[in-house]
């Protein structure tokens, strides 16, 4: 069985018979030492000789919610530049959910499908919400746009957002500019560019019968 620890994101592969099947237990996470729970009541061992992982250890399908008004979620510390972000999914028409800590945004990516997700390097400092999102299921993920924040990257630039699994990335000084527009702009392109991007893919998926 696979498990992904929910403190760095490391994947661990433990051996089906040295898991209890009647009892809850844990182990120490290889890489971080952080302790892993594994709930033994998530289940008999399914086809594939695989137990469920404890909640909150990695993503799980089963709780999300997909319907209602479309929200994004907004992983920064108050600020002028996330008062920025604000106005510019009010302007997009996104509902904004701000998680005070990175668990508190975990229990949000949990329960919930957000077709936007705004990481601000500050905010994630241990990068356990990144770490998350990049052990997502890819059906689930390629349903979020990944906006990633920081001071030294450069606003738009594909191929850091590519080397950080994003879909846009912005710098962080570009959202304290006196032309408050400018995030409008931002969010409007990486929104457009994210369903352009997957609207092709999946052409392609139902071209090949896939989807």
């Amino acid at each position: 069985m696979k498990i992904a620890c929910p403190s760095c994101g490391r994947n661990a592969n433990l051996p089906d018979d040295k898991i209890p099947k009647d009892k809850d237990f844990s182990f120490k996470c290889p890489k971080c030492g952080a302790s892993v729970p594994v709930k033994a009541s998530a289940g008999d061992p399914g086809e594939d000789g695989s137990v469920q992982p404890a909640a909150g250890m990695g993503p799980d399908t089963s709780k999300r919610q997909t319907g209602g008004p479309k929200q994004a979620l907004v992983c920064m510390a108050p600020s002028l530049a996330r008062n920025r972000i604000m106005a510019g999914l009010k302007h997009a028409g996104l509902n904004a959910q701000l998680p005070d800590t990175p668990i508190q945004a975990l229990k949000h990516l949990e329960y919930s499908v957000y077709p936007l997700v705004i990481i601000d390097t500050a905010f994630d400092t241990d990068k356990t919400i990144v770490a998350y999102m990049n052990n997502m299921d890819m059906f689930l993920r390629r349903k979020i746009c990944l906006v990633r924040l920081g001071p030294v990257f450069e606003t738009g630039n594909a191929m850091t957002a590519l080397e950080l699994s994003a879909n846009y990335v912005i710098r962080s000084q570009d959202l304290e500019q006196e032309d408050a527009s400018l995030v409008n702009n931002v969010l409007a392109v990486a929104l457009s560019e994210h369903e352009q991007m997957y609207a092709v893919f999946n052409d392609s998926m139902k071209a090949a019968g896939k989807a």
